[in-house]
């Protein structure tokens, strides 16, 4: 490190980032009690929305946690507002077809506690400062950049980060442990950790060209709908509906030449919504971007140069926004590290365990890396479905085109409909993705999360999954799974925290099917179940337990 150091700080854990990803992450080891502290390199927050939806297996995971996930599911977009995608014309044309937006509504209670619903990025982030700015154990520092780190001597050794604030240049230093990157896309602290950067196998290699223009209007009157395809005569993108009346985004391609860039001012700019929408309407226009992305994944999570470093989020993994499953996927890699560190933390694990995020996490970012180009190459099919020198009133007389239109829409189901990716995930080389993604099929096997059934516990009505609190292993079992003795053993032979709820004596289910599924009805069997509510394995015996803390925590 170069130039004299001020100030220095130290935390078990240093974040790069501040993004919905690096937030969750801060607070599920606050939860554990380990301290960490953020760095973000912009001051503020950046306005203009970017993902919308936050899929069921993040709002578990944030309902895991102890966040109150009612309370933000209150300023989201209703299921009624937000349930359909849009093709037409435009938003005030001919409409070629619709599909379902995702899974929102009250009947896909059967499958999870916490069905999918929409909200601005901007304002989950806002909701999530505010949770952090009550917690003592994460210190948020914006205005500072990562700039790099030093290397260690060995796995034991502290990790020493220079920052530099960006207003006043000054350096300081934070020794952290632990460093792990949710610095985006473009993540330098990727770079500088030496891990490659890769597009996917058959997809795309060169990034596709977007220009998003964000902006206010009252647009109540449409039709309700979360995304709008437009196919017009002179303008082909989408609007996105964040907040229909005041948060608007429409989002076109562009050519990507340094040239053009001049000319997108906002009289350009204001002309293209105009066009899109089919007349003119008033509207502010709040920020213009250009930006560019295609699938690429990181080719390890965890830096070869820097052990004690690891990715998170778009650091680790970048889609199209095509299928909206960048986030969530993030906040996934954050449950599944942040409960690894504090095991290794607490003297359950070794080195060994942190070792499987990359095995556990890559397979996931890459089939759902896969599914988002498979979208997006879906969508530029739509838009290259229009014959060339046609005008919208000759397509609004052609019913041969209107019908073979609709068709294609209906087969695009899958892109709106990402439920396997979102639930049905697998850890530990099982496949899991080799059916559509709209197909669902609860299960219960090792490596995947735990079956959701509506359960009584503690006099309460909740989750199966809320009886797994993340603060250790958790065994369910059958009424006569071993006896209080066997509850000692178990203690006596692990620091591990291990609880044993018994169906019928700690908790009770009348889910017939999903008793079936995990076996509880089955004399004496078990199931394990990790802090991340995934299940580890069928259990008979304290033996077993210990064997399978054994092998998955030590590799023994």
């Amino acid at each position: 490190m170069t130039g004299p150091i001020e100030e220095s700080h130290e935390a078990p854990v240093l974040i790069i980032g501040g993004g919905p990803v690096g937030l969750t992450t801060a607070l599920l080891l606050a939860r554990y009690g380990i301290r960490s502290i953020i760095v973000e390199r912009y001051p503020g927050r950046l306005g203009q929305p970017k993902a919308h939806a936050v899929n069921p297996r993040s709002l578990e995971i944030l309902r895991q946690a102890g966040l109150d996930t009612a309370q933000l599911r209150k300023v989201a977009s209703r299921p009624v507002d937000a349930g359909l995608v849009r093709f037409g014309l435009s938003p005030l044309g001919l409409e070629l077809g619709t599909l379902p937006f995702e899974r929102q509504g009250e009947e896909n209670k059967a499958v999870t506690p916490e069905p999918l619903f929409n909200i601005p990025q901007p304002e989950l982030e806002d909701w999530l400062i505010e949770v952090i700015s009550k917690n003592k154990l994460v210190t948020l520092k914006r205005g500072f950049h990562w700039e790099s780190c030093t290397s260690p001597q060995d796995s034991s050794s502290k990790v020493v980060s220079r920052i530099i604030e960006r207003e006043t240049k000054r350096p300081i230093r934070i020794t952290s442990k632990y460093l792990l990157a949710c610095d985006g896309a473009r993540s330098g602290a990727r770079q500088k950790l030496d891990i490659p950067f890769s597009p996917i196998a058959n997809g795309p290699s060169k990034e596709s060209h977007h220009l998003t223009i964000h902006f206010k209007a009252d647009l109540t009157h449409l039709k309700p709908g979360i995304i709008w395809y437009v196919f017009g005569s002179k303008q082909q993108g989408a609007f996105l509906a964040y907040d229909r009346s005041n948060s608007w985004v429409y989002v076109t391609n562009w050519d990507g030449d340094e040239a053009s860039k001049a000319q997108i001012t906002n009289d350009y700019c204001t002309k293209m919504i105009n066009e899109a929408m089919g007349e003119e309407f008033p509207f502010e226009i709040l920020s213009i971007t250009m930006w560019t992305t295609y699938p690429r994944i990181a080719e390890f999570y965890q830096s070869k140069i820097q052990p004690q470093a690891f990715l998170l989020g778009d650091a680790a993994h970048a889609f199209p926004p095509t299928g909206g499953l960048g986030v969530n996927t993030g906040i996934a890699d954050a449950h599944n590290l942040a409960w690894k560190l504090n095991a290794v933390e607490r003297g359950w694990a070794d080195q060994h365990l942190l070792n499987t995020y990359n095995g556990e996490r890559r397979p996931v970012a890459l089939a759902n890396a896969r599914q988002s180009a498979k979208n997006q190459k879906t969508v530029y099919r739509f838009f290259s479905a229009r014959p060339d020198g046609v005008t919208d009133e000759d397509l609004k007389r052609n019913t041969e085109w209107k019908n073979k239109f609709a068709v294609d829409i209906e087969n695009d189901a899958e892109h709106f409909d990402s439920i396997n990716l979102q639930l049905g995930y697998i850890y530990g080389g099982q496949a899991w993705d080799d059916v559509p993604c709209n197909v669902f099929t609860p299960t219960c096997v090792p490596g995947i999360r735990l079956p959701h059934a509506w359960v009584t516990y503690q006099g309460e009505t909740g989750s199966a999954l809320d009886l797994v609190d993340g603060m250790g292993f958790t065994v369910l079992g059958s009424a006569d799974f071993l006896s209080l003795s066997g509850s000692s053993i178990i203690e006596s032979r692990t620091s591990v925290e291990v609880k044993i709820l018994r169906l019928g004596q700690d908790f009770s289910c009348d889910d017939k099917a999903w008793l079936n599924m995990t076996g509880l009805l089955d004399q004496g069997k078990g199931l394990l179940v990790r802090p991340d509510q995934h299940v580890l394995g069928e259990i008979k015996s304290a033996q077993d337990i210990q064997d399978l803390l054994s092998r998955f925590l030590l590799g023994n």
